[in-house]
């Protein structure tokens, strides 16, 4: 497998797997993979080569070697805000990625649906994340970018693999940059990204619990 990704689970670890990706752009530092390293005690964590196809080519042999039950992926993407991504277009934008390559094909899964709905449980999500005190929202536009083809995938893959249950993806504010967090202005800094990843772990976890389970540990 290219550029030595590691796929084996260990075997002390639930099988949740936090995806993030290198820095674009010209920057030096991306925050979704500072966020999902801080999880590497509880979960495996993957950084992603922002390249075109990238997501299938690393996450299908993870999905046929040793599938996780759960896939959450970072990115970043608004000033200001943590965004639940809920669709994603089966369709890659005119950009360039960090080989300076342009998408080639235009459609992220050839023969695929136009556009999918994210699986997960949104509205569950936001409730939780904002009771924590993040600026959260549920968004339908992923960016048309790597991070639009990680959520598309991810759901195509989901579909594929019957172990795999839950697949979901969450922009978050670029690293450096300033947000309104439980009342104050504050830098989005690793602190703040690893509260927010540990946050989103227990709230995606909750979302996959039967209902009576959830309801039984509210009471």
């Amino acid at each position: 497998m290219a550029r030595g990704y590691r796929i084996c689970f260990n075997q002390k670890m639930n099988e949740t797997l936090v995806t993030g990706f290198e820095p674009f752009d010209g920057r030096m530092i991306n925050g979704s993979w500072l966020a999902a390293r801080t999880l590497n005690s509880v979960a495996e964590t993957l950084k992603v080569a922002v390249l075109w196809q990238e997501p299938l080519r690393v996450l299908r042999p993870i999905c046929e070697q040793h599938c996780p039950t759960t896939i959450i992926a970072l990115g970043e993407g608004r000033e200001g805000w943590f965004d639940i991504e809920t669709r994603a277009r089966n369709r890659r934008g005119d950009r360039l990625d960090n080989h300076g390559n342009k998408p080639d094909p235009v459609d992220i899964w050839p023969g695929g649906e136009e556009s999918l709905d994210a699986s997960v449980d949104a509205r569950a999500l936001h409730r939780d994340l904002m009771q924590a005190g993040y600026p959260i929202r549920v968004s339908r536009d992923a960016g048309a970018f790597l991070c639009e083809e990680m959520l598309y995938t991810l759901e195509m893959l989901r579909c594929r693999h019957e172990r795999l249950t839950t697949v979901c993806f969450v922009h978050l504010p670029p690293y450096g940059t300033r947000l309104n967090l439980r009342g104050r202005k504050t830098d989005c800094d690793e602190g703040v990204l690893a509260g927010f990843a540990s946050a989103l772990l227990a709230a995606v976890g909750r979302t996959s619990l039967p209902e009576q389970i959830v309801h039984n540990a509210a009471e």
